[in-house]
């Protein structure tokens, strides 16, 4: 589905050229959850941007089914941490917005609305208000109007990290029925290790900047998971030990940056 080929990124600062990526190569199939984690401000999101068509790489490429990735596409759709929903719209209407550039009817809007609504639970909240909602219900609204759209490929940039604890395990075990059901293919940034392991077919880990691809772990635990599960925690643990040095690596940096300024 995706094919990543000696992809690097850049960004010019103050000091000269930045390397945020260097050199990623990644194959992602089709109908995979694949979840990436890594040190704060490794280039996870960047990445992800590229995928989507927001950014393009400083050298290498992004393919989507064999065809080169040149900019946004519907096929790709991108869930932020900030939603992007329109306060002044019904949670239907919400869900009905994407549906409108491709030209259906009023009635054709109205039934895939309600039928992705009916598959987050929302239902009888779609005369709602978005400022009704408690956060989890938002997030469940954002993710059935990028379903509604109908893309091949989800991506997913921390989108529950705003979200109490409770919230976030009962949306864990919402999006691995979504998941099963539509057979998207999700990619999925996220700082919770834990949270990778339990929702994601593989985890990649990312180094420390210039980020490179430091370890894949495959995750072949029966669904649906829970994030306390007994099985995550060695998956857990292993993930955990890889990061340690980027994260350290990491403090270390910064700590220097101040001293030296």
């Amino acid at each position: 589905m995706i094919e990543i080929c000696d992809l690097s990124k850049s960004f010019k600062g103050r000091n000269g050229e930045l390397a945020v990526l260097q050199n990623i190569n990644l194959e992602i199939k089709n109908g995979e959850f694949l979840c990436i984690v890594g040190p704060s401000g490794c280039g996870k999101t960047t990445l992800m941007n590229i995928i989507a068509g927001l950014d393009l790489a400083t050298s290498g490429k992004v393919l989507h089914k064999g065809k080169l990735i040149e900019g946004i596409s519907p096929e790709r759709l991108v869930i932020f941490q900030d939603l992007g929903l329109f306060p002044w719209l019904t949670v239907q209407k919400n869900v009905e917005f994407g549906l409108k550039l491709k030209k259906l009817s009023p009635k054709e809007r109205q039934e895939i609305a309600l039928e992705y609504l009916d598959m987050v639970n929302l239902i009888h909240f779609k005369d709602a208000y978005i400022h009704e909602l408690s956060g989890g219900m938002k997030q469940r609204v954002a993710l059935a109007r990028a379903l509604a759209i109908n893309p091949e490929i989800l991506l997913m940039d921390e989108p529950f990290a705003a979200l109490d604890a409770q919230t976030r395990d009962m949306l864990h075990m919402e999006l691995q029925k979504i998941w099963a059901k539509t057979k998207k293919t999700i990619i999925f940034v996220t700082h919770n290790v834990r949270e990778a392991v339990c929702l994601g077919d593989r985890v990649i880990v990312f180094s420390s900047l210039p980020a490179v691809i430091k370890s894949s772990f495959a995750v072949n635990l029966e669904r649906p998971r829970r994030i306390e599960d007994y099985g995550l925690m060695e998956i857990v643990r292993q993930i955990l030990a890889e990061l340690q040095f980027e994260i350290q690596k990491v403090f270390e940096e910064e700590f220097d940056a101040k001293e030296n300024n």
